[in-house]
């Protein structure tokens, strides 16, 4: 089976929260172009600007994008010639907590995915790492029970091994008194 080929298709939609200008810079950097020639790829239209390119390659150019503040559209290539409509809006739809859902098949879960600050650690240059091979617990060893199996015996081969008794079916079984032993 042919590996699925897309296009890429930049409308002008940005990062929330992103500055406008930034992504101006950031996607003008990206382009190798200057700014202008980026602020008319931002008319909210989409633009295709890459064709026919593997899965790998648009995982690629989404990145590149989100790390300048800008969103693309990544579509199956060749779908309908020409390039695909900005959604169209959807009415609200609004619940009684204030959530609402998109229309069918839009946004990204990269989108909405939220941007996660790495946690400061202390100060760990004191830690090293132990040689391969070595012992990680340093209490002494724990010294092995001593069993007595002196008075343990291997049947011969081919010995039957005595059958234990049966109990009756629909009754529990309890040993005898004459069975048992406190020695």
């Amino acid at each position: 089976m042919p590996a699925m080929r897309f296009d890429i298709y930049f409308s002008g939609k940005t990062v929330q929260g992103a500055d406008l200008a930034t992504v101006r810079r950031n996607l003008a950097g990206l382009f190798k172009t200057g700014e202008e020639e980026v602020t008319r790829l931002m008319t909210g239209d989409p633009v295709r600007i890459k064709s026919d390119v593997d899965e790998e390659t648009a995982v690629r150019y989404r990145s590149a994008f989100l790390k300048a503040g800008a969103l693309i559209d990544v579509r199956p290539a060749g779908e309908a010639g020409s390039p695909p409509a900005a959604p169209e809006k959807a009415p609200k739809t609004g619940t009684a907590d204030g959530l609402s859902l998109l229309p069918a098949n839009t946004g990204d879960l990269l989108d909405c995915a939220p941007k996660v600050a790495p946690a400061p650690i202390g100060d760990i240059s004191r830690l090293t790492l132990a040689p391969t091979g070595s012992d990680l617990d340093e209490s002494p060893p724990v010294a092995p029970p001593e069993i007595d199996t002196g008075e343990l015996a291997l049947a011969p081969a081919g010995s039957d091994i005595p059958a234990a008794p049966r109990r009756p079916r629909g009754k529990s079984w309890s040993p005898r008194e004459t069975d048992l032993s406190l020695e």
